[in-house]
């Protein structure tokens, strides 16, 4: 708790001390409209009683006619009840506010951490787990954060009250303390096993929305396999663990709340019978004494409570901010510089090494080549080779583990590369098609492009004929991963997409190796036509895809094995392209 409550105060200090200070009020104004009750029955001739507690609350209105009387108490009483629905209303308007802008705040630093975070670290985690995390665990730690403010104004609330019981009767309020604080001493060991449920049912929440992506992303194979069966029973499992850890976490506050109502029971009798048989309290002293003990002993029963709801949400909020540090332990923001970095040269690979930070041996070493400017460059060699994780270097997703990689003899650091990344274009193997309308697919990541650039975009990329066709133009919805398009037509969009923002390097990592040789044709005739234009780096492992590149090079085990034109790659009788021309 002392972690939240640190979090908040670094938040918004000023916001909570507000807070704190109209619940105040609320519990001042409370208890006041309590004690105005014994001047009102005494009003009414109701005997309050002979103790000096209630004769120094008289005092004031001795002297007074009846008439003057009833109008002073009245008035006091209806402006303190007044004061206390002034001071709640705002109190529950600012924090309302409050917990909302703190969700607001918490999300947003989960989601810087993830933009801030590297690309190795965002490999090791499950989307699903990121997802959970911006979703369902800010929202939790909201909630234990509504918890805590609670459990403040209840403590407020229960000082007044405990102040009057002691003014009123010293005895029965340090029997009802005692027996209070004893019970929640008696009851420590439930707020820990809160926080056991609690954290196991972060643990289910992760893996329910991990089995639900899975499932919802294989439902046509599990229709093709007919194991329609088997997964419906994963997804029960789940359910049914996660109902039994919201079930134990509910029949865990169950028993507290029994042992206070039972107790409750116990000392307003003792407190009555004390009260009437020995101390001779007066009517009226004795209905305040009875309605403060009744309202006071409940407070240590939502006291366990709270507790409880504290620690089963606690561990959301330490998972965020464990996983905000583990996010950004190793990461840094690509910083946002005005236009794209200068390319008028050469991308020169020099004496490149990788290893992945979890990985035993090196993926790429000592790994030179250059792409000049205005060239098409293949990218070739056998799975597992490191082609791929030299297009995530030249993306800057990865960092080299030694070398460097210059642009026009600048090297790239993280000062340069948000401009580096506005001059690269990237098709991947698998279409990004989000769902959503074709112009959205284009603006999501160009949102300064006009009409005029978009339709331009599209025709470069010949999707505008179909595009065009489409029931709503530009505004039709494609669907969830573009389901109302084929393959070729998906790719053409992510073309549009690249080419709408005027790179002046695309990387093309595997782009058609799932097209039909139609599109396939389609796509490398596109490409062609940037030559001299752009400069073009495509990863393929068919020599269809590579056929009119200028050069290639090849890689094996993570080195260049073989550099050079392609027809002079291509005329060595044992190059590894001389191999893929006999294999096709």
């Amino acid at each position: 708790m002392k972690q939240i409550l640190k979090n908040v105060w670094q938040t918004d200090k000023k916001s909570f001390l507000l807070i704190l200070i109209l619940n105040i009020g609320v519990a001042l104004t409370s208890s006041i409209s309590i004690v105005m009750l014994i001047p009102m029955l005494d009003l009414l001739e109701v005997s309050a009683g002979d103790s000096a507690s209630v004769n120094w609350l008289l005092r004031p209105f001795v002297g007074l006619s009846y008439e003057q009387r009833a109008l002073v108490i009245i008035s006091i009483f209806v402006g303190v009840l007044l004061l206390r629905a002034m001071f709640s209303s705002i109190a529950s308007v600012r924090q309302n506010a409050f917990l909302q802008k703190y969700e607001l705040v918490l999300r947003k630093s989960v989601y810087d951490a993830i933009s801030a975070s590297s690309w190795e670290t965002l490999l090791d985690r499950p989307s699903t787990n990121l997802i959970n995390l911006l979703a369902i665990q800010c929202r939790q730690a909201m909630l234990c954060l509504q918890w805590v403010i609670g459990l403040i104004a209840s403590v407020f609330s229960a000082l007044m009250q405990l102040a009057i019981a002691l003014w009123m009767s010293m005895p029965l309020t340090l029997l009802t303390f005692l027996v209070g604080g004893g019970f929640l001493v008696l009851f420590r060991p439930f707020q820990k096993r809160s926080k056991d449920y609690g954290k196991k049912a972060v643990d289910i929440t992760r893996e329910m929305h991990g089995e639900m992506q899975n499932q919802l992303n294989s439902i046509k194979e599990i229709r093709a396999y007919g194991a329609e069966e088997h997964h419906e029973a994963l997804f029960n499992d789940i359910s049914q663990r996660s109902f039994d850890v919201h079930l134990r976490t509910a029949h865990l506050r169950v028993i507290p709340q029994l042992c206070y109502s039972i107790a409750a029971a116990v000392l307003v009798a003792l407190a009555f019978v004390y009260n009437v048989l020995f101390l001779k309290t007066g009517t009226a002293q004795l209905v305040i004494l009875v309605y403060i003990f009744s309202h006071l002993w409940p407070v240590f029963s939502s006291w366990q409570g709270q507790l409880q709801n504290i620690q089963s949400f606690l561990p959301s909020f330490e998972i965020i901010k464990t996983s905000i540090e583990e996010l950004t332990a190793d990461g840094r923001k690509a910083e946002s510089k005005d236009g794209a970095l200068p390319f008028e040269k050469e991308i020169s690979f020099q004496n490149i090494g990788f290893t992945y930070r979890n990985g035993d041996e090196e993926v790429l070493h000592d790994l030179s080549f250059t792409l000049p400017c205005g060239s098409v460059t293949a990218l070739v060699g056998p799975s597992g080779a490191g082609k791929s994780t030299t297009a995530d270097l030249l993306l800057g997703l990865l960092n080299p583990t030694k070398g460097e990689i210059l642009v026009d003899g600048k090297a790239l650091t993280p000062e340069t590369l948000g401009a580096w990344r506005k001059a690269i274009g990237y098709i991947p193997q698998e279409p990004l098609i989000i769902n959503a309308s074709v112009r959205d697919n284009l603006l999501r990541f160009h949102p300064e492009a006009g009409e005029e650039e978009i339709v331009e975009a599209l025709k470069k990329s010949l999707a505008w004929p179909f595009v065009e066709k489409l029931p709503e133009g530009l505004d039709t919805i494609l669907g969830d991963k573009g389901v109302r398009l084929s393959g070729g037509e998906r790719q053409r969009i992510v073309l549009a997409r690249v080419l709408i923002g005027n790179p002046k390097l695309i990387i093309l990592d595997e782009a058609t190796s799932a097209l039909d040789y139609e599109s396939e044709s389609f796509i490398r005739e596109t490409i062609r036509s940037l030559r001299d234009k752009t400069t073009v780096l495509v990863i393929a492992h068919r020599m269809a895809t590579i056929r009119g590149a200028d050069r290639a090079v090849v890689l094996l085990d993570g080195h260049v094995a073989e550099q050079g034109s392609l027809k002079e790659l291509l005329e060595k009788e044992d190059s590894y392209l001389a191999g893929m021309v006999s294999v096709e």
